[in-house]
């Protein structure tokens, strides 16, 4: 991708083929980062609103007044990139050299550099009155945000009018979509702002350009029993279910670099030798002891955990002396389902993930009962955009980041980057935990929210796309999931189209091996890809690997205003102590978004869920007619 230009980049051009135009130009091409100011026609009055007799003076008083107005808008003579005259009873012997004086004198700054705009010269029988003889109006690009300084704001500058709704849901991912609709459903005026340029937060679907099909850069898999929210919008907006690919091997690497295979529907067999001295469990056994310490969690009610064995989960595996083998694989099991290192993870917070999930087997396989049994061909995205398309038209703004909240006088002000500001009476936050930073609260957050969002820690996660011509992986007896405890690639699966001719593994770099892998260059990176999944296919087809049709990648952590996938960690102590505060609405401010689910955190059914409990929220507190007042 090109990198944007920081810096405005106005060229103006004259062709060669062309007579010189001496004191103008004859296009300008506008390149880089900026921002476009228009003035109204601006003619020869005094402030007094009287008005010179002669043409050379209304031009003269003209320019002066353009030049004001541009220094108020922040623009500078050097920024203007058109000119138009208007010229009332036009003769050119007469007037030319009284405007070609002041327009020579307007474009000459204080070192003596004259600029040459795009000029259009129109003559005109008559202007707004009689006694107007020329008027002036012009375009200045302007790199940045720059601002003229002013020692007070100007007390004439005009805005544009407050938005007003029932509700503003902030954040247009799978959670903010299904609250909005929601409240939409239900009869709520009802606006939803979104800082990006597309809807659907961690789910993003592409078309290939190498063939028919399409890919999932983030969020792809549902599951009919399981996940009967999202699989239920699926088939709402007729959108086409296919099951996932089961047949085959999977490969797994250890710590120690030992690669081996294993039926896919069966957990791996440990390959420690030997437990060593002081070893108590082996992996099958680690399942059983996880699914027991599930029990002490409670999904809803978060301060119930046992402080004795709140620590991290590396803490935890440390305490409990398991094989090596099982030790890795339960560390590379957190990492892969919340991308962070497990010394960076609760093991209250793992286990509340785990038991949210429907257990360890719901989370790992692809059957029936699996996270990975189902997929949607025309891409996750479709049920996004099928939900924003129910809204009426306009109720969805893009591009439109929430930068203020301010809760006075009984209702909420939202302001935003783009110089909106919306009335609501209630608002929905929808957003990922770790992001509400950018959004300045007045009166600031209580503390146990402001403790809990500021501690989550958004997962580290790359996915990337490997298109082939033909699914060779399938023809060698494995079913596209590689899983290694060294990285770089620590998990995969295939999400092919065999209808679209379309064959693709998806690599997941999780926790630190994304970090590290983030910091190559763009072929360095496909590089090391390319090369981890040689080794795990091994050296009778390894070669099968390095035949790429198309690559795609998407490095979530670097996605403005969401800034890591699939979901934000929770350290060890933190959930317990104010988990509970998490979801707790905060006077007109009530809080979705797929962090706060109770089930499936992490997944589209998660947010959908929470969109839904937050609507409720929402409803209930509109219908009661309990706004707070400060």
């Amino acid at each position: 991708m090109t990198p944007k230009n920081k810096y405005l980049c106005p060229t103006f051009i004259n062709p060669p083929s062309l007579p010189d135009p001496e004191f103008y130009s004859h296009a300008v091409s506008v390149n880089g980062c900026g921002r476009l100011v228009f003035t109204s026609g601006q003619v020869g009055g005094r402030k007094d609103g009287t008005f010179p007799e002669s043409f050379k003076d209304q031009v003269e008083q003209a320019f002066k007044n353009l030049e004001d107005v541009l220094h108020a808008s922040g623009a500078q003579i050097r920024d203007v990139i058109k000119l138009k005259w208007f010229c009332v009873n036009w003769n050119a012997d007469e007037s030319f050299p009284d405007l070609l004086k002041s327009t020579f004198a307007f474009l000459t700054d204080r070192y003596g550099v004259r600029f040459q705009p795009l000029t259009t010269l129109v003559p005109v029988p008559a202007l707004a009155f009689p006694h107007i003889k020329f008027e002036v109006e012009a375009t200045a690009a302007i790199g940045g945000s720059r601002t003229p300084f002013a020692p007070s704001p100007n007390p004439s500058e005009l805005r544009l009018a407050s938005l007003k709704a029932d509700a503003v849901v902030v954040g247009a991912g799978f959670s903010g979509l299904q609250a909005a609709y929601d409240l939409h459903q239900i009869g709520h005026k009802v606006l939803l702002l979104e800082a990006k340029n597309r809807v659907g937060g961690r789910s993003w679907t592409i078309p290939l350009k190498s063939g028919k099909g399409r890919v999932e850069l983030g969020a792809t898999w549902i599951n009919q029993k399981t996940q009967p929210k999202v699989y239920a919008l699926a088939k709402q907006f007729g959108l086409d279910i296919v099951e996932q690919y089961t047949k085959g091997l999977a490969v797994y690497q250890d710590t120690n670099g030992h690669i081996f295979r294993t039926d896919v529907a069966s957990v791996p067999e440990d390959t420690t030798s030997s437990r060593g001295p002081g070893t108590n469990f082996n992996l099958k056994q680690m399942f059983q002891q996880i699914e027991l310490l599930q029990k002490e969690v409670d999904l809803r009610e978060t301060s119930k955990f046992p402080a004795s064995i709140d620590v991290s989960v590396e803490a935890w595996i440390k305490q409990n002396q398991f094989t090596p083998f099982a030790a890795d694989y339960l560390r590379a099991f957190v990492r892969g389902i919340v991308c962070r290192e497990p010394e960076d993870v609760g093991i209250h917070y793992a286990l509340d993930y785990i038991k949210s999930g429907g257990g360890f087997e719901s989370l790992f396989l692809e059957g029936p009962e699996g996270a990975q049994a189902l997929k949607i061909k025309q891409g996750t995205s479709a049920i996004a955009e099928g939900l924003a398309n129910t809204l009426p038209p306009g109720s969805a703004i893009l591009n439109t980041p929430v930068d203020r909240i301010e809760q006075y006088g009984g209702g909420v002000t939202l302001g935003t980057t783009n110089g909106l500001t919306v009335e609501a009476k209630k608002v929905v936050i929808a957003i990922p935990t770790h992001v509400y930073q950018k959004i300045h609260f007045s009166p600031p957050l209580p503390y146990d929210k402001r403790a809990i969002v500021s501690r989550t820690k958004p997962g580290h996660l790359a996915k990337v796309i490997m298109t082939y011509a033909r699914p060779w992986w399938r023809e060698i007896g494995l079913v596209g999931i590689f899983q290694s405890f060294t990285g770089p690639i620590n998990l995969s699966w295939e999400i092919s189209d065999s209808a679209n001719e379309q064959y693709s593994l998806a690599l997941f770099l999780c926790g630190d091996a994304e970090s590290k892998w983030e910091k190559l260059s763009s072929l360095s990176r496909e590089e090391a890809l390319i090369n981890h999944l040689v080794e795990l296919v091994g050296p009778e087809h390894g070669h099968l690997a390095k035949d790429v049709l198309e690559i795609n990648e998407q490095t979530w952590t670097k996605e403005e205003y969401i800034e890591g996938a699939p979901t934000s960690a929770i350290g060890p102590g933190e959930l317990s102590r104010h988990g509970n505060a998490l979801r707790a609405p905060f006077h007109n401010l009530f809080f979705g978004g797929g962090e706060t689910a109770f089930e499936w955190k992490g997944y589209m059914e998660g947010a959908l869920r929470a969109g839904s409990r937050v609507a409720d929220e929402v409803n209930h507190a509109l219908s009661m007619n309990s706004t707070s007042k400060l």
